[in-house]
């Protein structure tokens, strides 16, 4: 059955966006095997994605491939993008003109089951809103992340945690609402600190 990825940079206080340290951390744009993308970008057909993402996408990714400045990386990245189907969870969003785009305007969960009911390669997650609420629904398979060394305070959250002054152990119990394990599949440490993580859920 296809699977449910989110590939997602994350800073150590689960900021998802990546912190400027005057040179690009990670893996080399030039580098063939960064192993968040590049070794599954022919495993994966379908993008889901929110509104903010899509509209940030659509407006940066199309022109790269054809961009004499843009790196090997970018160039594979924008064919691979344009060739997988585009699907938009948005309420508010009122075209998707990329092509090979839809919007999809109803249930989350519902959709998804669609979309793994039919014939086809695995599908990735993009945006951190629209990750939080496939991480809240449970309905991930896989967490892929490149985590930066770095606390930054501020920012796009990729994972919501709620408050709860009512809770005074420091252990939260198997079946807890909320609570979603994973297993590890792969570590790998990177350049300049950056750590690569794979986890699987756990059955």
């Amino acid at each position: 059955m296809r699977k449910i990825l989110i590939l997602m940079h994350m800073t150590l206080d689960g900021v998802a966006e990546i912190p400027d340290y005057g040179s690009v951390p990670g893996p080399s744009p030039e580098e063939p095997d960064d192993p968040m993308w590049d070794s599954r970008m022919d495993s994966i057909d379908t993008l889901l994605l929110g509104r903010r993402t899509y509209e940030m996408w659509a407006g940066f990714w199309p022109g790269k491939k054809s961009d004499s400045s843009a790196s090997a990386w970018m160039k594979k990245f924008s064919r691979f993008a344009d060739e997988a189907e585009k699907v938009v969870f948005s309420k508010t969003l009122t075209s998707a003109d990329w092509p090979r785009s839809r919007i999809v305007r109803g249930d989350i969960a519902q959709e998804v089951a669609r979309l793994k009911a039919q014939p086809g390669k695995d599908m990735a997650v993009g945006g951190p809103r629209l990750a939080q609420s496939f991480l809240a629904a449970n309905l991930a398979d896989e967490l892929l992340l490149e985590v930066f060394p770095s606390i930054v305070g501020r920012g796009k959250p990729l994972f919501r945690v709620v408050g709860d002054p009512g809770h005074d152990e420091d252990l939260i119990p198997l079946g807890a609402p909320g609570r979603h394990d994973f297993h590890l599949v792969e570590s790998r440490a990177l350049r300049d600190g950056v750590l690569f993580v794979h986890y699987r859920r756990s059955k």
